[in-house]
């Protein structure tokens, strides 16, 4: 057995076809069938149930996947030590950020990463949840931060931070004058993101079980857009603390936590057939840096210890 067995059977396994995984392979459909003939008689029984059309893992198929997941991770593991040298943090590292990491917590370390380790090329795409799972898949990034992981035992899924969701308003509304549980408030004249957004099924949940009151609901697919339309008017939103957190010090916005409490949890997911670099880790580490900070602050700002904020 070796890395081309290996990687047919990684392919066959995740297209659900042995013409599509020659496709994916650019290899004819009978040399990974061949392939396929013998890995199975080298294991010794059947990886793939062959149907009509496509065809469907054994169990066997099902456990060999997961341990060759692994192996394909190591194996690009030390290409990468190889490649990059065993101390050097360099090369291309490509990132998907949901919104209200890339506004509310990229921005606090990107300048520091960048002047440490200036042989990284970055570049950094900002997203829904769903388009982040699609091109962590695709390998358009090599890793993104979403609120809403897919499953999908094609990836690495692995909890970051929780992020407290808040009601918020302008800064003389509904956030800084009210109190008590959101079912009890008058109906409220709403701006979300539309379904699309993995934030939205997640509140559309929360909304239901808690009986919140709605009078109008407008969607606005854009955190810079939403903050702007509720700066300015008496709609009001749902977000987690994070992305507001320099309108609030600001006093451009007012913040109060929902009443039962919610929170927002983000993940990290990057593909399971390979590992992150030194570059990405790194990244990955100021990013969890960052969260500690900001759990800190809007710690304190509930508190009322900082200036300026309206929170409650």
């Amino acid at each position: 057995m070796d890395l081309r067995h290996i990687t047919a059977f990684v392919a066959a396994y995740e297209e659900g076809s042995i013409n599509r995984a020659a496709q994916r392979l650019n290899l004819a459909q009978p040399s990974v069938s061949g392939i396929l003939r013998d890995l199975e008689a080298e294991i010794g029984g059947p990886l793939f149930e062959r149907l009509a059309r496509g065809s469907r893992p054994t169990i066997a198929g099902d456990t060999f996947y997961k341990h060759c997941l692994r192996v394909l991770a190591e194996v690009d593991a030390a290409r990468k030590a190889v490649t990059n040298g065993a101390d050097r943090v360099a090369g291309p590292v490509h990132i998907g950020l949901a919104p209200t990491v890339a506004k509310g917590l990229m921005p606090r370390f990107i300048a520091g990463y960048l002047a440490d380790y200036p042989d990284v090329q970055l570049r950094v795409a900002e997203a829904f949840s769903g388009p982040l799972a699609e091109w962590t898949l695709s390998g358009e990034v090599d890793f993104a931060v979403v609120a809403v992981p897919p499953v999908d035992r094609r990836l690495v899924i692995r909890r970051l931070a929780p992020d407290p969701i808040f009601l918020i308003s302008a800064a003389g509304g509904l956030a800084a004058t009210t109190t008590g549980p959101l079912s009890a408030m008058a109906p409220l004249k709403l701006v979300m993101p539309s379904p699309r957004n993995g934030l939205r099924i997640m509140l559309d949940r929360y909304i239901h079980a808690v009986g919140l009151p709605i009078d109008r609901l407008i969607e606005v697919d854009s955190l810079h857009g939403t903050l702007e339309v509720v700066k300015r008017s008496d709609w009001v939103t749902l977000l987690s603390i994070t992305s507001i957190l320099r309108e609030l010090d600001r006093g451009e916005l007012a913040a109060r936590r929902t009443d039962p409490p919610v929170d927002l949890e983000f993940y990290l997911i990057h593909p399971a057939r390979r590992a992150l670099s030194a570059a990405a880790a790194l990244f990955v580490e100021r990013l969890e840096q960052a969260f500690c900070v900001s759990q800190a602050e809007w710690a304190h700002l509930v508190a009322g210890e900082t200036v300026g904020a309206t929170i409650r």
